[in-house]
């Protein structure tokens, strides 16, 4: 892989380049945006372009000499990844990561660590890293991989170069899916839409009967009716308990009054994400108002934050349910 490859994120790839090509690489760096969206995939890249023996030539990496082959095959003896072990990064890890850094790199221009969920570093490894932070050493480099920044101490985070890493845009994801996993498009322009902008969110929907769970949502969506407490009652159980699960069924139904809304505005179907129910979306989009529709979207936005916080998940569904504009 080479920085042309990698799908999205062009404004980040563009102010690694910059870097590399005024020789201004920062000693550490902080990724920070939505899980599995290429965060990790790119710091990799970096540290190769940094190590590739044709780097100065191309502004890239060439995917071909012995430093990209060996950080291809996961054995190149100067990048090193750190990851949780269990709940936590403990503090061994990053003295580990202390004592490499004392050494000259064995076969790179650079030695390259890259700490994955850098939130889940406990007060002491954080309070070890920022004591490796305040004494930089030109021949390594940090790079910090996290989709919740707000937990890292403020003082690592302003000793870092802060990268912001948005959610990628439903054709972009459509892409990868269609190029890298040959999947058909009506699929992958689903999956994409039910991403959230995340290619790793759209490949795991791949791996679970998540069409047939959309299908069932449309149908009792179509089904449910406003005037009847049983219905209503029968639709917020459906969600069930699994706070899993209920994330991805309030995500699709949240599409669903996207969509209305969407084609009301602009009588366009290729712009919605559920395209093989178009029909049903413009019956929805003409019984209900755009204010409506709106209210619909915040109420399962709500009702979603709330069972983030343990709030009893039953009474939590039938509120929303109760208060849905079908």
């Amino acid at each position: 892989m080479s920085f042309l490859e990698i799908y999205g994120h062009k404004k980040q790839i563009l102010i690694l380049k910059q870097a590399l090509a005024q020789n201004r690489v920062g000693h550490s760096y902080l990724f920070s945006g939505l899980d599995a969206i290429g965060k990790k995939t790119l710091a990799l890249e970096f540290a190769k372009v940094v190590n590739c023996e044709k780097a100065d030539e191309i502004n890239d990496s060439c995917g071909k000499c012995s430093s990209c082959l060996k950080i291809t095959r996961n054995n190149h003896p100067d990048i090193f990844c750190v990851d949780a072990d269990g709940q936590f990064i403990r503090i061994n890890a990053i003295r580990e990561i202390q004592e490499q850094m004392t050494f000259r790199p064995m076969d790179g221009r650079r030695r390259v660590f890259v700490i994955d969920n850098a939130d889940k570093m406990n007060d002491q490894s954080a309070n070890a890293l920022l004591k490796t932070l305040e004494e930089p050493t030109p021949a390594n480099i940090l790079i910090l991989v996290t989709a919740k920044p707000y937990i890292l101490p403020s003082t690592i985070i302003s000793r870092c170069l802060h990268m912001r890493f948005n959610p990628l845009g439903i054709d972009t994801v459509t892409k990868f899916l269609l190029e890298i996993e040959n999947m058909e498009k009506e699929k992958a322009l689903l999956l994409a839409g039910l991403s959230g902008g995340s290619i790793g969110q759209a490949l795991e929907l791949n791996k679970e009967d998540v069409i047939s769970y959309r299908a069932e949502i449309l149908n009792l969506l179509s089904i449910t009716k406003k005037s009847e407490p049983l219905s209503l009652l029968t639709f917020a159980s459906f969600f069930g308990q699994d706070k899993r699960e209920m994330k991805q069924g309030f995500h699709i139904l949240r599409t669903c009054f996207r969509d209305a809304l969407v084609y009301k505005e602009t009588q366009n179907d290729n712009m919605l994400i559920n395209q093989d129910n178009a029909f049903f979306i413009a019956s929805m989009a003409l019984r209900l108002s755009g204010e409506q529709l709106i209210q619909n979207i915040e109420l399962i936005e709500k009702a979603g934050k709330t069972i983030e916080q343990n709030v009893n998940k039953s009474l939590t569904l039938e509120a929303m349910a109760f208060k849905l504009n079908l």
